[in-house]
């Protein structure tokens, strides 16, 4: 929310995570992606700017987790994976942070978070993985195969 005068409604993933509890009060979806984006705004590299994005992405989670939890429809029948589409880089020659341009080994390293119903609570995966394997996972939960995806499916997630 922008400050009080007439710049009061939601914008960017605050605009998002409306949108999709909105979607979820009314047209109950069976799969809804949302491609939150506000932390990858900050190639300029402004590191406030990137941590409000982070802040406001955890409080859209929270909102859409307390959302499900008062649908009947979702609760105890719902699945959140929640997945960057790149890490960040650490150029010791360029003084702007938080970018993912350069190819180094942290700009291809990222998490999942798996959170629902038939996923292991409180554990940590403790290897790497690829991204690709987020497919056949994701479709594993949804109980089909993925036969043409490249990834392998992370068994540890499930209980």
């Amino acid at each position: 929310m922008y400050g009080e005068s007439g710049l009061v409604n939601p914008r960017g993933d605050s605009l998002l995570t409306e949108l999709a509890v909105w979607a979820i009060n009314r047209l109950k979806p069976k799969l809804l992606m949302i491609n939150y984006n506000d932390p990858d705004y900050v190639h300029w590299g402004y590191k406030s700017h990137y941590t409000r994005g982070i802040s406001i992405i955890d409080q859209g989670i929270k909102r859409l987790v307390d959302t499900i939890k008062l649908a009947e429809e979702y609760r105890d029948n719902t699945v959140l994976c929640i997945v960057p589409d790149c890490g960040r880089d650490s150029n010791p020659f360029l003084s702007v942070p938080y970018q993912h341009h350069f190819n180094s080994k942290s700009a291809h390293e990222i998490f999942a978070l798996f959170w629902g119903k038939g996923i292991n609570k409180n554990k940590v995966i403790e290897r790497q993985v690829s991204q690709i394997d987020i497919a056949p996972t994701i479709a594993k939960i949804m109980g089909f195969n993925a036969d043409y995806a490249e990834g392998n499916i992370l068994e540890e997630v499930f209980i």
